[in-house]
């Protein structure tokens, strides 16, 4: 179904955040001019032109006189508002699938990137490298920018769009409708609430892969198989090459040694590469086998992996503050990414801060690794913590387990409890949204509280922040 498919039909539009008003501008843009009706859980402005139903109170009747109805990405299969269109029998699309639509039918490339972690850095990654090669891209989706926003500019220059895609996008993509290129990372369980269980979230993933068409092109992780139902990773196994890690002692595309290698081939060295961690290694092998196809090189991603410092809050160095360096990694959201950040940063961290609102997560991943890691304090935030904590104290691992009521009272326990010359890791490990509206958020707050430590200065003189490392 494309955009100039619903000019002239009656049109809903679930949910009128930054996906549901590039939807309405798109539809405005193709010519549609009759009333848009926008479903929303609250009351928010909206333009001239569209009728905003709050609530799943009559929901049900208003959506029942429409034709077609284009849902954005936050609400899950049980909200009262799909369940209401799903009563209603209308068509239903998403803005996801109206952008795929779009891209085969004027034939510009899309690389669809998802995975449990690593996505937004892969991403980012394949989007400079194809700059780099001179080849002109967009990155849009989850990063942060709807993809219909930028459709008139990708009509225009013909440009590849680097998707970023999110489970919820990746739930219902249409058979045949896929991105041109699909690249699957790794993958734990996570936003099991939404899906409905941990089979629910993999099949969601899968359908990146499994709504291609037999020309396009798959890159996955070999991990990903391993976490995927046999029948669903049969399928995928199917279509064509997979980029594969160091583990496997691949065939393809792997870092190895200190080297980015095809097969026993040495391509380029990570020498110069700013990034910390082995998972970054991945990342930038997962970028160069989704973009390697449309004419990047290792060299391009060699410069750009020179200069590539990292994404906000992901990992990211705020300096030395009060004697103790202050590790800003907000954008962790599940029990694997503070595992994955502790074995990127060695054995300088000295007290670890997590907790976050409560997804069902099994924090074992994350016991594991600080029975191998060399950290002293584990200070716990509300509502994860308390599990993590009761995990932490049955093992005997030794550790000094400190419970703070939020944030603040947490850095003020790392500044008593990290000797000087020692890294505090703030890695959540869960979702903000029990205190914060966004990881974003919650990383600001932490950054403004470290910066008060810095002006108190308790073990001596501060430097610089350093970039930030994902």
């Amino acid at each position: 179904m494309r955009i100039s498919d619903l000019t002239g039909r009656e049109v809903g539009l679930l949910g009128f955040g930054r996906e549901g008003r590039a939807t309405h501008d798109a539809l405005r843009a193709a010519g549609h001019q009759a009333t848009l009706h926008a479903f929303a859980d609250r009351a928010i402005a909206v333009p001239e032109g569209v009728h905003l139903h709050v609530g799943e109170e009559g929901a049900a009747t208003a959506m029942r006189a429409l034709d077609v109805l284009v849902r954005s990405p936050g609400f899950a299969p049980h909200h009262p508002l799909r369940r209401a269109a799903d009563a209603a029998r209308i068509v239903q699309t998403t803005a996801t699938n109206l952008f795929l639509s779009e891209a085969r039918w004027a034939g510009w490339p899309v690389i669809g990137v998802t995975g449990s972690k690593g996505k937004s850095t892969t991403s980012t990654l394949a989007h400079l490298a194809l700059q780099e090669a001179g080849i002109a891209s967009e990155l849009v989706g989850n990063v942060g920018v709807a993809a219909l926003e930028r459709l008139d500019r990708f009509r225009r220059e013909k440009l590849v769009a680097v998707l970023e895609m999110s489970s919820y996008q990746c739930a219902d993509l249409e058979d045949g409708g896929g991105p041109s290129v699909a690249c699957l990372l790794d993958l734990f369980p996570e936003h099991m609430d939404w899906h409905g269980g941990v089979d629910g979230y993999y099949a969601a993933k899968a359908r990146i892969g499994l709504s291609q068409c037999e020309t396009d092109a798959l890159r996955y992780n070999t991990r990903a198989l391993d976490a995927l139902a046999p029948a669903i990773g049969a399928r995928l196994r199917a279509r064509p090459a997979a980029f594969v890690q160091a583990v496997n002692t691949p065939p393809g595309l792997h870092y190895e040694g200190g080297w980015f290698m095809r097969g026993a081939e040495r391509l380029v060295s990570d020498e110069r590469m700013v990034l910390a961690g082995a998972h970054n290694r991945e990342n930038a092998v997962a970028a160069l086998a989704a973009t390697e196809l449309l004419g990047v090189r290792a060299e391009h991603l060699e410069r750009v992996l020179a200069s590539f410092r990292g994404l906000p809050y992901r990992l990211q160095d705020e300096g030395v503050h009060g004697g103790i360096r202050w590790i800003n990694d907000s954008l962790s959201t599940a029990p694997e990414v503070v595992a994955v950040a502790l074995r990127a940063l060695g054995r300088a961290v000295s007290t670890v801060i997590a907790g976050g609102q409560d997804r069902g997560y099994d924090p074992g991943v994350l016991v594991e690794q600080l029975r191998a890691a060399p950290v002293a304090t584990l200070i716990v935030l509300p509502d994860t913590g308390a599990a993590l904590a009761r995990q932490v104290r049955a093992c005997g691992l030794g550790l000094v387990v400190r419970e703070a009521a939020n944030l603040d009272e947490a850095v003020a326990l790392a500044v008593a409890c990290s000797p000087a010359g020692t890294t505090c890791l703030f890695s959540p490990g869960a979702p903000s949204y029990n205190a914060y509206a966004s990881f974003e958020e919650r990383g600001r707050h932490f950054r403004r509280l470290v910066e008060a430590v810095g002006r108190g200065g308790r073990h001596g003189a501060d430097s610089a922040p350093r970039a930030g490392r994902d």
